[in-house]
């Protein structure tokens, strides 16, 4: 699969791997701060950037795993640290299987790797029929969606990144719909991951914004203690988006972590 990406910088790679519903601009002010000193690699999600493909039915988080390691293995990277935000940190654990010994580090932000519960279970996939069904996102839909990503106080228009996502989400090209509801169920229909967690023997970090309504802390929590080596980083005044809601603070995790 070829996937629009990224990079820039030298040195050790890391990989980075964004939000369900945005693309690799959101790493902006962490891939600045971190091609410092770091080759930083940003992979668009299917049909999230500027590639568009057909995805199967039923393609899965293990299909799209391996596809994002043949993409690795393509350019040639033969170790790497890895940066997943929501369904990119759900990745982990497949990508561990799968890359092991390849991968130096792992910071799971605002994620779960755990199978969805059957409420919000039941809330995402109305909403992803009902999106498959409308070809496209509505406007008050948008605002609901819009509304789980950032801390309370950040929903709102004068909020750069909401205006910019509320926008986003309106304006998806209707041949990338079908595919971005195909993922969609594949993240929300997911497998139980969790019993990799305590096999993970490279750094692993689990931050989370403190406001995070999808995935709340309580997740990041339940994964940081199947792993007595793993580190628990709370971000506060932030929700799903923490990387956005408060950069100033993942920023300064991320210089402690890299050595900035």
């Amino acid at each position: 699969m070829k996937f629009s990406f990224q990079e820039k910088g030298t040195g050790e790679t890391i990989v980075l791997i964004h939000s369900y519903l945005w693309d690799s601009e959101m790493w902006r002010e962490q891939i600045d701060l971190l091609s410092k000193k770091y080759h930083c690699l940003a992979i668009d999600l299917p049909s999230h950037g500027k590639e568009n493909f057909d995805l199967k039915k039923g393609y899965s988080l293990s299909d799209l795993a391996k596809d994002v390691v043949d993409f690795i293995d393509e350019k040639g990277i033969k170790e790497f640290h890895y940066i997943g935000l929501s369904v990119g940190g759900m990745l982990a654990p497949y990508l561990y299987e799968l890359k092991k010994d390849s991968m130096k580090s792992i910071i799971m932000m605002d994620s779960y790797s755990g199978e969805e519960g059957i409420e919000k279970h039941t809330l995402y996939f109305k909403l992803l029929d009902m999106i498959e069904e409308y070809k496209t996102i509505p406007q008050p839909m948008a605002v609901q969606i819009a509304n789980m990503f950032f801390a309370k106080n950040n929903c709102n228009v004068e909020n750069r990144n909401y205006f910019n996502f509320l926008n986003r989400l309106q304006n998806f090209d209707k041949t990338n719909i079908k595919n971005i509801v195909t993922l969609g169920r594949a993240i929300f229909g997911r497998d139980n991951k969790l019993d990799v967690i305590p096999k993970i023997s490279c750094p692993l970090y689990f931050i989370v914004g403190n406001e995070d309504e999808p995935r709340p802390p309580k997740e990041s929590l339940e994964m940081s203690k199947l792993n007595k080596n793993s580190k628990y980083i709370i971000v506060e005044n932030a929700g799903h988006i923490s990387n956005l809601d408060n950069a100033k603070f993942v920023n300064k995790i991320f210089s402690e972590i890299f050595k900035l």
